[in-house]
């Protein structure tokens, strides 16, 4: 029974997964301070190009609307909840020296690597922050966060400042990961690059027009009006060592060679949105009635109680799955009250 769920449940991974990381964004944040003043909703910095390294995966968000519309709507009935996000972004700059809150946009790129043993590894994970920032203030506060364990890199003309972590840390607040060595590097007065010291050379090199990220999957992951949106291509091979118990289901995966969605905001809740790219139109279809099967399975199937119960159950009825040529796409639309109780529970 548990394979069976498992194969009825894999074609929503990234749904859900999307959800999740929402969920996680959305607890690592809190409304703007309230002392300074109020950016424009389109700002000029947010249309330059991102200087992402060449990437299997994209993902970008619009920090400035998550830090100062959807984290205050989301938790609006829960202010000591709302505080504690608030300690989290004050959390990653006392060991950083980095405010999320002065940062518009944030795009991170990252690969995709199948490892020995057949498992999925996201690796040379690179966030490029864009805003209006003091880079002489950054680097001071990062020098005072570091307490003594700060080394500088020279590399393509651009100082890299390597924070020695050695912890678990909510990178800009939002992502919750354990970091051995954290890089930062000013590319421009509105551009910061935060990750491992080899994956923030990398992006050095993407601004001096050097290993730049596919322009096309940059586009797609750039939605207008998204809070969050995604891309990527799946390098092959990478989906191959997928066993779900049901061979035309493992087929149907390892055959998935892209895929793009977005969470956007919406007068009700958020939604979401999934596009599953496989290799033909036929494992489409296996895709297809994949998610079509959890929708008749997973109420009997869902044993969480209470809220988290509850938004497990609203998922799946409000599902809407399709298929078109070679793409599923699945979009969920999530009511305010379901994004509420879904934290809450958390």
């Amino acid at each position: 029974m548990r394979k069976i769920f498992f194969a009825s449940t894999l074609a929503l991974l990234l749904v859900a997964h999307s959800a999740a990381g929402l969920a996680q964004t959305t607890r690592g944040t809190t409304a703007q301070r309230t002392t300074a003043p109020a950016r424009a909703q389109t700002s000029t910095v947010a249309r330059v190009s991102v200087p992402l390294p060449a990437s299997d995966a994209v993902l970008t968000v619009d920090l400035k609307r998550l830090l100062t519309e959807a984290a205050p709507r989301a938790l609006a009935s829960d202010p000591a909840r709302l505080a504690q996000l608030s300690a989290d972004i004050e959390q990653f700059k006392s060991r950083t020296g980095v405010d999320a809150r002065d940062f518009d946009t944030l795009a991170v790129g990252s690969r995709l690597l199948r490892l020995p043993s057949g498992a999925t590894k996201v690796a040379n994970v690179v966030a490029v922050a864009r805003g209006t920032f003091s880079a002489d203030a950054l680097v001071r506060n990062a020098r005072a966060a570091a307490k003594g364990n700060l080394a500088e890199q020279a590399y393509g003309g651009k100082t890299l400042y390597v924070i020695a972590v050695n912890d678990r840390i909510k990178v800009f607040g939002l992502l919750k990961t354990h970091v051995s060595e954290l890089a930062l590097c000013v590319l421009d007065q509105y551009t910061l690059a935060v990750g491992a010291p080899a994956a923030v050379r990398s992006a050095v090199d993407a601004a001096a027009g050097r290993g730049r990220v596919d322009p096309s999957l940059m586009n797609q992951a750039q939605g207008a009006g998204d809070l969050i949106a995604f891309a990527g291509n799946v390098p092959p091979g990478v989906l191959a060592g997928v066993d779900t118990g049901l061979p035309n289901v493992d087929r149907a995966v390892a055959s998935i060679r892209g895929f793009r969605g977005s969470v956007a905001s919406t007068p009700a809740g958020l939604q979401l949105t999934t596009v599953l790219r496989a290799a033909n139109a036929d494992d489409a279809k296996q895709l297809y009635m994949t998610a079509d099967a959890m929708r008749q399975v997973a109420p009997g199937l869902i044993s969480m109680a209470g809220e988290k119960g509850r938004f497990a159950r609203s998922v799946v009825n409000n599902l809407k799955v399709t298929t078109r040529g070679n793409e599923v796409q699945l979009r969920l639309d999530v009511p305010q009250s379901d994004i509420s109780d879904l934290l809450r529970a958390l």
